[in-house]
């Protein structure tokens, strides 16, 4: 189910091919576990907790094309716990 969440609102962006290389060079989902170091993957998940908890991501211009990208409440609840509980696998290692 997470990817599903992260496929439908994140990984567009936030990948190793994505054009928006603001987005991409401020996280990267394909690097998470493999380029980045277990602490800089850690800290890379659970700063996706923040900003979802923030309601910063994905962001509202974004939103304003890609409406059906938009997260509900319990994708949201979805994607910080699970990025929170990753983190701590991370910081474990």
């Amino acid at each position: 189910m997470i990817k599903t969440v992260i496929d439908q609102s994140c990984y567009g962006c936030h990948n190793s091919e994505s054009k928006n290389l603001k987005a991409k060079n401020k996280l990267n989902f394909d690097r998470i576990g493999k380029d980045y170091s277990a602490i800089k993957s850690a800290g890379k998940l659970k700063e996706i907790a923040e900003v979802i908890e923030e309601n910063d991501m994905p962001p509202s211009k974004f939103l304003k094309n890609y409406p059906e990208k938009a997260l509900t409440e319990a994708q949201k609840t979805l994607l910080s716990d699970w990025a929170l509980a990753e983190s701590e696998k991370f910081m474990e290692k």
